[in-house]
């Protein structure tokens, strides 16, 4: 989640940065917005309960004075302070949720050397590993394979979970199950802990990682 200290000072600079990311959802204006709201009633609540006590010490000392009316009458009215700090907490509690809800919604800013670009056809080769293989025929894509060997089944996938979604089966499955094994390994050799949570959290552990608000819907 950004700084609201850096969405206040510079949200041009904001607006800028998630039009390279094409973010075009991004609720900067509605994070100023309710911040400005909520900064607006933090100083007004703040006056009222100065007020407040200030004018509980003078119906103290009217008390004091035996000027019972005036301090009954102050008191009323400080009874009426109390109705508005009341009003205006129940509000910035409200602009509390809906403040975390917008600025969650708000991704972090690319480093300056991403490059700008409509889709995956603008990307740039940063670096390469290795030497790429050169084939005598036109390699096929993984997705073509997989279907053509009868480890991957992108019809039932999409009719259980939805687009985008796939099935792997037999040797697919296999190679799957074989690959998280190894990358365990891996990083167990590393120095890693391995454990194993539960399937289902609390809330608050999508927003860890990143999950929601964005996949809410998935």
């Amino acid at each position: 989640m950004l700084d609201i200290k850096l969405i206040r000072e510079e949200p041009e600079f904001v607006r800028q940065q998630m039009a390279a990311l094409q973010d075009a959802d991004a609720p900067v204006d509605r994070v100023l917005a309710l911040d400005e709201e909520r900064r607006h009633l933090l100083t007004k609540v703040e006056d009222l309960k100065a007020r407040r006590n200030t004018e509980s010490k003078r119906i103290g000392q009217l008390m004091r004075e035996g000027n019972r009316e005036e301090a009954e009458t102050l008191k009323a009215e400080m009874s009426g302070v109390g109705d508005q700090i009341k009003l205006f907490d129940d509000r910035l509690r409200v602009i509390d949720e809906e403040l975390f809800d917008a600025m969650s919604r708000i991704p972090n800013l690319p480093l300056p050397s991403v490059p700008v670009g409509k889709d995956d056809s603008e990307n740039v080769v940063v670096r390469t590993e290795g030497t790429l293989r050169t084939f005598d025929f036109e390699p096929r894509p993984h997705w073509e394979l997989g279907e053509a060997l009868g480890i991957i089944d992108f019809e039932r996938g999409v009719k259980l979970s939805g687009s985008r979604f796939y099935v792997l089966k037999g040797l697919g499955a296999r190679l799957q199950r074989a690959l998280i094994t190894w990358m365990l390994d891996v990083h167990i050799g590393q120095g890693y802990d391995e454990v194993y949570v539960p399937f289902v959290v609390r809330e608050q552990c999508l927003f860890g990682t990143g999950s929601l608000p964005k996949f809410a819907e998935t």
